[in-house]
C-alpha cells in the first residue's frame, strides 16, 4: 500500500523478535513503526530496527501496566502525527481495515477523540469468532493530546473521552509463540487476578479492580471465585457455541479453564498466607 496516512504504529514488544516480521508486514501505510520495548533480551530491538522500526526502551516496575506503557509512548515517544494505533507484535492489520484506519484519520471533520477497534482470535489457523464472542472491543486508536488510558491490564480510554468503533477486524494469533510462552504469560495474568479478587473480597471496593469496565462482571467473577474455572469454559465452549468451531476451540476453552484454575488455587495461596496457614 503505497499511500502514508496521519498514523503512527506503537507496537510494545517484549522477546517478540518470532512476531516482527509478519506485524511489520501489515503497517506499511503507517507514517512510522515505534516499538516501545520492555527490556528483551531475544534480539528484538535489533530485528525491529533493522525491519524499519524507530526503537525505544521503557521499562516498567513490576507489576507491567499495559495502560501505563501505552500512555508513555504517548507522551514520551516522540510521536508527530495526530493519530497513533496501538497493536501487539503477535496481531496484524489487513489491508480493508488500514484503508478505513486512513479515512478516519484524514476526515477533517472527524470529531472523535478515539476508536476501538475489534481482533479475530486465530487459534491453530481457526477464528474463534463465537468462541471468543466476536465482536469484542478493544481500546487501540488515539488522537494525540485528546485523551489517554486508564485500567492497568484491563485498559480502557479515560472517562469523557468521545469514542467511536470500526467494525473492520484486525488479526490476533492468539498462540504465536506456542504453549510455553501462554503458559509463562497466564501465569503472570493469574497471579496479579488473585490479588485483586482477595483485595476486592476484603474490601469491596470497585477500585481494587482498577477499571471501570464490566464492573458487575467482575464483582460476580470475585465473588463466586471457585467457580471461575467452570463458568469460564461453560460460558465459552456452551453458551457461546464454541463446540461448533472444533478441536482448536475444545482446546483453546481447556487452557482457560486451567487460567481460571490458576487463579482459583492462586486465591487459595494468598489467603492462607495472610492467616499464617501452610501452603
Amino acid at each position: 500500500m503505497a499511500t502514508k496516512s496521519h498514523l503512527t504504529a506503537v507496537v510494545l514488544t517484549k522477546n517478540e523478535v518470532a512476531n516482527l516480521p509478519r506485524c511489520f508486514a501489515s503497517l506499511g501505510w503507517c507514517s512510522e513503526i515505534l516499538v516501545v520495548d520492555s527490556g528483551s533480551t531475544d534480539g528484538t530491538q535489533a530485528e525491529a530496527e533493522r525491519l524499519g522500526a524507530r526503537v525505544l526502551v521503557h521499562v516498567q516496575p513490576p507489576p507491567f501496566k499495559i495502560s501505563e506503557q501505552r500512555n508513555w509512548a504517548l507522551t514520551e515517544g516522540g510521536i508527530n502525527t495526530p493519530w497513533v494505533v496501538f497493536l501487539d507484535a503477535d496481531e496484524t492489520i489487513p489491508e480493508n481495515l488500514a484503508h478505513e484506519l486512513i479515512r478516519v484519520a484524514g476526515d477533517p471533520d472527524n470529531e472523535l477523540d478515539a476508536y476501538e477497534l475489534t481482533p479475530r482470535y486465530l487459534f491453530w489457523g481457526t477464528w474463534l469468532k463465537r468462541t471468543q464472542g466476536y465482536p469484542n472491543w478493544h481500546p487501540r486508536v488515539v488522537r494525540c493530546g485528546r485523551t489517554h488510558f486508564e485500567g492497568g491490564v484491563w485498559e480502557h480510554f479515560a472517562t469523557g473521552a468521545k469514542v467511536g468503533r470500526v467494525d473492520i477486524p484486525y488479526d490476533h494469533f492468539a498462540n504465536s509463540k506456542g504453549l510455553s510462552d501462554w503458559l509463562a504469560r497466564h501465569d503472570r495474568y493469574s497471579s496479579w487476578d488473585a490479588e485483586k479478587i482477595v483485595k476486592y473480597l476484603e474490601s469491596r471496593d470497585d477500585a481494587s479492580f482498577g477499571t471501570k469496565r464490566k464492573l458487575a462482571l467482575r464483582r460476580w467473577a470475585a465473588r463466586c471465585w471457585p467457580l471461575r474455572p467452570w463458568a469460564r469454559f461453560v460460558q465459552t465452549y456452551v453458551f457461546r457455541c464454541g463446540f461448533l468451531e472444533g478441536r482448536a476451540a475444545f482446546t483453546f476453552c481447556l487452557l482457560y479453564f486451567f487460567y481460571e484454575l490458576m487463579t482459583v488455587v492462586k486465591v487459595v495461596e494468598i489467603r492462607r498466607k495472610k492467616r499464617g496457614l501452610p501452603l
